[in-house]
């Protein structure tokens, strides 16, 4: 940048030990690297030790070497004994990376040295981002990265004093300090760190700022007055360089630097070079065409840069994956300073980063022209850049700054297709009354159950079994005694068992004022070129796990390791881009991308290490079985050849949806801990049954086996939620019998011949108290409670744990559930069929069948029930299982190197 000192000039005189970077074999540089890690760990190094410096950058140290010399007690000895070691090490990296890219700036690319420098810092940076995360409340950490001016250990009060910091509504941080420098005192750029002026400069100097750290004892409302204070003065005047931000912005310019990871299209040395572009794509240094730009841009030959892109995206990773190390209540309340400030739009190269990954990602033919073994000759570097490129595009599309769309609380019993948005956030007046909005929270108290049950009075055995307040939801009201009063008159507790289930929410102009522009981008992609380019490249990634087993020469074709990546994407692109959504369903075969979702369903289920796949997998059917086209293309006939475990039949693909799920429902069934899972998968099944025109004969026993299971007293009245699944299920036969009659005499038959179900569905009563169903009942209920091992204290007498059935919650269930149709159809058919076979003599269903399909049931059905399709509805709650998900398979798949301490995360549970 300008006015920053270089680096590699002819260095002076030179201290105790030091050797010229030009006579420094492999095994010189090797020893002055681990003399430099060494010196770092037990001595004092100071920033202007130029000749240690270059020889410590200019050493030629592979990946391996530096995790194996930087070892974790050596990044911790620096963080907590030698912070200003730590400080002169990032600051280091920051100006050699900084130097670099003058240097290509003037020449337009980088020497044999330049290049040496450019690998060894960002693998530097790479092994030590992860261990700065670790612990949110190192204030030391903080003030390096965040702090204008970096760590001043007086400014700061005293060495090491902890900063417990929140996010300020600008990214920077803020929250609890020890003590803070008044302004004059607050150190300048006078460390020669690059400038940091607020923007990126058309000369590519980093951007940013950030204010002070917070006084003592601040309430959230003083410090988002005090926030927005410091935004605005910050705005005014530019303050002293921010290490964090120009950490960002160089592993940006990295990740585009002509001769190290790109070719640039066209001259950009001298006055061709141009700005730094961030928000615009720069057609001259994007990777590939495709997204964002044609995909006709001339090929850049990119084989001499794979290695290097990886290494820059290893990094990106690293430096984003502070999520790891926190809570999810943390996560949610003050994600990380890192990943904010990547995602808001001020790193360089910020468009042509999105683009080059998707169009990478998405381009990738991990077949090769569908000719036996040809994916062999792809090439490691291609695949894992392809890898890294999901890995980035997952990681910064999951960041959600903002509060997702939350319903306020059900008004039945939280079986509603849809919550209702919230009509406003914060803080309103209703009647004189201070009416504020709270989170249903379960982090705490760990419940088994889908939410809080309404309460008539403030007494917590007066149960209102007809509502409930489902985690995660929103709900208002008014605090009384250890109670919220909602509008309506209801009561809901604030704590359980002494455990906090109701969050205040902060008011929206409280709300910090984040923005990720990553998934502004994704949400306006619509070209359809672009949509057609990713929805392919989705379904050769997916189609390879499971045309890698049905090959006839051994080991021909070989699945990608990436594909939860994948899935992932797939679920983000459903749901954030309704363009992409339409056009696909639209336009595109649905059924390639179903039977690879179906595959990877059925091969997770079961397998407790694939959970988080296949509910993700059951999330991405339940989006796609929620719009009219998709039902309709089910329609089609299934004559493909994927190995799922499901009865031969000759039929459809709404054939092929419903046995897969009915293996995984039936199994699923027994315990009450997969409700939910269950739930969802009968929602699959409901969406799509008003658009199937016949079913094979294997799918209509198939279903009518469920609803005989569901429909047992003891399943019903198991938990106050598990009559939703039998709904759905009666649900799927009255869409039929109402819609598609005529081709589903097969359906029809299977009904009539267990009619005695519905029947006795129609008169379902209470067990008895004492009854063998009464006890089992019971039972059920008491299995939702966590094991003897697992269960925390006071855990058995919870009371959302000891439901019971009672008159007004049958009466609710009965309600809910459209038995009408179905009886009205067996009353008039049943007769007549028996007639048919008594008369007839007729012991072939044939007969029974061609009468079905000759008769019609106008004039006798009630008049057809409005069509309801359900589908996912967002959620803080679900929202933050996918970015625990998405983490964990991070973290499993990026251990080849130990990137990450295990012992230090708290996002997921690792076992050992």
């Amino acid at each position: 940048g300008a006015g920053s000192r270089r680096l590699w000039a002819t260095p002076g005189a030179r201290p105790f030990g030091a050797r010229k970077p030009a006579l420094m074999g492999n095994s010189d540089s090797h020893a002055a690297f681990i003399d430099g890690v060494g010196r770092l760990s037990y001595e004092d190094v100071k920033e202007d030790e130029i000749q240690f410096w270059t020889e410590f950058f200019s050493a030629s140290m592979a990946v391996e070497d530096i995790f194996e010399i930087v070892s974790p007690d050596h990044i911790r000895q620096l963080r907590d004994k030698r912070p200003r070691n730590l400080q002169a090490l990032l600051r280091g990296i920051a100006k050699a990376m900084e130097d670099v890219c003058a240097a290509v700036d003037e020449t337009g690319h980088p020497t044999a040295v330049f290049v040496t420098v450019a690998n060894t810092t960002i693998r530097l940076l790479t092994r030590i981002a992860p261990f700065l995360m670790e612990d949110r409340e190192q204030g030391v950490v903080r003030d390096i990265l965040w702090r204008p001016g970096g760590y001043e250990p007086d400014a700061a009060g005293q060495a090491g004093a902890p900063v417990e910091t929140g996010e300020q509504a600008n990214g920077s941080p803020g929250g609890k300090a020890e003590a803070t420098p008044p302004e004059s005192e607050t150190p300048t750029e006078a460390n020669g760190s690059p400038q940091a002026n607020g923007s990126p400069q058309a000369d590519g100097s980093p951007a940013g700022n950030a204010g002070p750290t917070a006084p003592e004892n601040e309430t959230p409302t003083e410090a988002a007055r005090r926030m927005a204070a410091e935004k605005a003065a910050q705005e005014a005047s530019p303050g002293p360089p921010i290490l964090g931000n120009d950490l960002l912005y160089l592993v940006g310019r990295f990740l585009f630097l002509p001769g190290y990871t790109v070719t640039p299209r066209t001259k950009m040395t001298g006055k061709d070079r141009g700005a730094i572009l961030t928000h615009r794509v720069d057609e001259r240094t994007v990777w590939k065409g495709g997204v964002g730009v044609a995909a006709q841009i001339t090929a850049m030959p990119a084989q001499a840069f794979l290695k290097a892109r990886c290494e820059v995206l290893r990094c990106v990773i690293a430096c984003l994956s502070g999520p790891l190390f926190q809570s999810t209540d943390e996560y949610q309340e003050s994600p990380p300073t890192m990943l904010s400030r990547f995602c808001g739009g001020q790193v360089a190269y910020t468009a042509n980063l999105f683009c080059s990954l998707m169009a990478t990602a998405f381009s990738y033919d991990p077949v090769g022209w569908g000719v036996p073994y040809a994916g062999y000759f792809q090439g490691e570097q291609d695949e894992e850049v392809v890898d890294l490129a999901l890995q980035v595009l997952c990681v910064v599309l999951d960041f959600d700054p903002g509060e997702a769309a939350e319903g306020e609380a059900s008004p039945g019993d939280g079986a509603e297709d849809a919550a209702e948005a919230s009509p406003g956030n914060g803080v309103e007046k209703t009647r004189g009354e201070e009416v504020k909005e709270y989170l249903v929270d379960n982090s705490v108290l760990q419940a088994t159950s889908h939410g809080i049950g309404f309460r008539n009075s403030s007494r917590l055995e007066d149960l209102d079994s007809t509502r409930t307040a489902l985690w995660g939801s929103s709900v208002r009201g008014e605090e009384e005694d250890g109670w919220l009063k909602t509008p309506d008159g209801f009561f809901l507790p604030l704590a359980i068992q002494g455990k906090p289930v109701l969050l205040p929410k902060a008011p929206k102009d409280e709300k910090r004022k984040m923005r990720n522009v990553y998934r502004h981008m994704l949400q306006n992609i619509s070209r359809d070129v672009e949509i057609d380019l990713v929805f392919s490249g989705l379904v050769r990634m997916l189609n390879t796990m499971h045309q890698a087993t049905q090959t006839y020469l051994p080991n021909s074709r070989r699945s990608v390791g990436f594909y939860q990546e994948a899935l992932v994407l797939l679920w983000h692109l459903l749901t954030l881009n309704p363009a992409f959504t339409k056009r696909v369903v639209d336009h595109c075969d649905t059924n390639q991308i179903l039977m690879s979702v179906l595959y990877l369903l059925q091969q997770a289920h079961g397998q407790p290490h694939l959970v988080g796949l296949l509910h993700t997998a059951s999330f991405v059917l339940l989006v796609l079985s929620s719009e009219r086209s998709f039902g309709v293309r089910l329609n089609e006939s299934y004559s493909g050849k994927v190995p799922l475990s499901i009865p031969a039949f000759s039929g459809c693909y709404a054939d092929v949806v419903s046995l897969t799920l009915h293996k995984v429902i039936s199994d699923s069934l027994p315990k009450s801990a997969n409700d939910a899972l269950v739930e969802m998968l009968l929602t699959v099944l409901c969406n799509i049954s008003p658009y199937v025109k016949c079913f094979a004969l294997e799918s209509c026993l198939k279903l009518l086996s469920l609803i005989e299971r569901c429909s047992r007293p003891a399943y019903i009245f198991r938990s106050a939620f598990t009559h939703h699944g039998l709904v759905f299920l009666v649900e799927v036969i009255n869409n039929i019998i109402q819609y598609q009659f005529e081709g589903n005499s097969m359906l029809v038959y299977s009904v009539l011949r267990q009619k005695e179900v519905f029947e006795r569905l129609a008169e379902l009563r209470l067990p008895a108290p004492g009854s063998r169903r009464g006890r089992a009942s019971s039972a059920a209920s008491d299995q939702q409670t966590p094991r003897a091992d697992e269960a925390s204290p006071g855990d058995a007498q919870d009371p959302l744990n000891t439901w019971q059935p009672d008159d007004a919650w049958l009466a609710g269930v009965k309600r809910k559930m459209p038995l009408q149709a179905i009886l009205c159809m067996v009353e008039y058919l049943g007769p007549m069929v028996q007639g048919i076979c008594t008369e007839g003599d007729v012991s072939d269903q044939d007969a029974v069948l061609k009468y079905l399909r000759q008769t019609t049931m106008v004039g006798i059905l009630p008049v057809p029930h409005p069509i309801v399709i359900r589908t996912y509805q967002a959620s803080s709650y679900t929202s933050m299982w996918f970015t625990s998900y998405m983490w964990g398979v991070l973290f499993t798949r990026s251990q080849r190197m130990p990137l990450y301490d295990w012992k230090k995360i708290r996002l997921v549970v690792i076992n050992s």
